[in-house]
């Protein structure tokens, strides 16, 4: 139950909306327990002299009373339940706005199939506790209150075994409520479970389908269907038992009324009437007994879910929202020397191992820089650094001579154009991906851009051009127009800083040349880094960095690198070898 104390903000804002529902359970609840004593006074109205007059009268004015209650309980539903879609959405919104705060060091830890989970199911069990959950608990309660005040009015006696089932009760209500929370919670981790598979089978349906993994695979999501199946119907059973307990009891506890109240007919001490209405009551009781469990079900589910979402939203955000320069002033990015001063760097959950260590580098405005090593040599982990995808472990890096660390993040974001290894495309048209996020969303833009990256006669030949619309990740281009579109969409950033992080390695070496001399003559002051495992693109660069475990082992122009006759002229005479053998061929 704790775990729903983290809604309070939402509720209160929407205090107002639920503070007139509260007055409307008052109201339904107070009409339904007047209206059975129009029951007793017509009942007994037909002992003596009959008028026919005052059983019309009684039954008309319980009819209304009853109206009156399915109006104000219609007036509940418009307040309480309309009051959890609004929450709702804010919480949907807060939830996705959250998401795109945290760091990529989070996205490298968790599954996407989870955070799908966490976003709908979880989301809709809370969504449950505030609409149904609270309506019913506040429903119940003052069912309970008004309808025992009333029942005690009329036979404090009759009340008190009428009520003989209540501590049992309560005792089932406490023991199979925690056993239904440790299964709700069970059932959504196998939900999520089940949503992280699907989602990775159809963002890799092709490979499955090249493996003629099929089977496998549906065997492996019939298991998990089969468990949260299985899961579910245990949860169902447990339900089912709580709620024929609790009709049971309900049932029982009329059998004292009805020999109790009979006596008490025989008596004097009470009237026909009287007894009808207070089996009205008991009957009235019937459902907000049988709706503890239900509501206590409710309750156990979100909090549960809720535990889940808070485990996201304590997750600390990236540099976006959490920027150290957050209480000074915002200056524009300017363009100047990138400075990397000792810089080392380990990767969140890696126990320290470094992958790059006192790195110390500079880059000129405008000049073109290239990086080359073998895998795993830290290439990529060292362009990250720049844009701040991941802050350095230790040193610092400078832009103009200013920590990029006391920089706001989207300022220094919009001065560089990414392109990284993974190209993803959206499903939308050409167009709208070269010029998604772009200052200038121009067609003449879109062209020009496209012209830069090599790109603009493959699309031609499409038959919708620039409008044709890409499948999921951009599968109706092949992998070299992929990467194209890729690098036109960060040409039309006109960035001041081009990061191109191998994105040319599915081109042929023809297609390399031709577009990196574009890029040289389209952003002639942009500084450009390069990272690539072909000479042939590397070689024409103002300085290429050789790096090895994590190291600077050779700095130089390519010239220089050569007549050193170390790694780089090693990389160098193996691709030509390997260009001559393939020449031969």
């Amino acid at each position: 139950m704790k775990n729903l104390l983290s809604l309070w903000p939402y509720l209160s804002r929407y205090r107002v909306k639920l503070l007139a529902g509260f007055v409307f359970i008052i109201l339904t609840n107070i009409c339904a327990v007047i209206g059975p004593r129009y029951i007793r006074l017509a009942v007994d109205s037909m002992n003596g002299p009959f008028m026919i007059s005052d059983v019309l009268r009684n039954a008309g004015l319980y009819v209304l009373f009853a109206l009156l209650s399915g109006f104000f309980l219609f007036l509940v539903r418009q307040s309480i339940i309309v009051t959890s879609r609004h929450i709702e959405y804010d919480l949907k919104n807060d939830y996705y706005r959250h998401l795109q705060s945290l760091p990529r060091a989070f996205y490298n830890m968790t599954s996407t199939g989870e955070l799908i989970s966490r976003g709908t199911n979880d989301l809709n069990a809370v969504r449950e506790f505030l609409g149904p959950g609270i309506m019913y608990s506040l429903n119940t309660f003052f069912r309970l209150l008004f309808a025992l005040a009333a029942m005690i009015s009329l036979s404090p006696k009759l009340t008190f075994f009428a009520l003989l089932p209540a501590p049992i009760l309560s005792w089932s209500v406490y023991r199979i409520g925690r056993s239904m929370q440790k299964r709700s919670k069970s059932i959504q981790e196998s939900y999520a479970a089940i949503t992280n598979l699907v989602q990775e089978n159809l963002s890799g349906i092709r490979i499955v389908k090249s493996y003629t993994r099929e089977a496998f695979e549906i065997e492996r999501f019939e298991k998990l269907n089969e468990e949260y199946y299985g899961k579910n119907l245990s949860l169902g059973r447990l339900q089912a038992l709580f709620f024929a307990f609790l009709t049971s009891l309900t049932a029982f506890s009329l059998l004292p009324v009805i020999w109790i109240g009979g006596a008490g007919v025989m008596e004097g001490t009470m009237t026909i009437g009287g007894i009808a209405q207070f089996i009205v009551y008991v009957t009235m009781l019937s459902w907000p007994i049988i709706s503890i469990g239900w509501v206590t079900s409710i309750i156990q589910k979100a909090s549960s879910a809720q535990a889940r979402l808070d485990e996201i939203f304590a997750a600390e955000p990236g540099p976006e929202t959490a920027d150290r320069s957050a209480e000074r002033p915002r200056e524009p990015v300017h363009e100047g020397m990138l400075s990397f001063h000792d810089v080392s760097f380990s990767y969140p959950g890696s126990d320290g191992q470094p992958v790059l260590e006192h790195l110390s580098i500079d880059i000129e405005p405008g000049t073109k820089t290239a990086i080359v090593g073998a895998t795993g040599s830290g290439k990529s982990s060292l362009v990250s650094l720049i844009p701040r995808l991941y802050d350095p472990t230790a040193g610092s890096i400078t832009l103009g001579g200013r920590d990029i660390r006391t920089i706001p993040v989207k300022e220094l974001r919009e001065s560089i154009g990414f392109v990284p290894q993974v190209n993803f495309l959206f499903s939308d048209t050409i167009a709208r991906n070269i010029s998604w996020g772009s200052r200038e969303s121009r067609v003449d833009a879109v062209l020009e851009a496209s012209r830069t990256a090599m790109l603009h006669d493959d699309v031609q030949d499409f038959p919708d051009g620039f409008e044709t619309m890409l499948g999921e990740k951009g599968i109706n281009l092949s992998g070299g127009q992929k990467q194209r579109a890729c690098i036109a969409r960060a040409v039309a950033w006109k960035p001041s800083i081009l990061i191109l992080d191998d994105a040319l390695s599915a081109v042929d070496t023809d297609t390399e040349a031709k577009l990196f001399d574009a890029l040289l003559q389209q952003l002639p002051d942009t500084t450009v880094i390069l990272i690539s495992h072909r000479i042939s693109t590397v070689k024409n660069c103002d300085r290429i960095i050789v790096l090895r475990d994590g190291r600077i082992a050779e700095s130089g122009t390519h010239e220089e690198l050569l007549s050193q006759e170390g790694i780089y002229f090693e990389l160098y005479n193996q691709q030509l070898l390997e260009e001559e053998i393939l020449s031969l061929s």
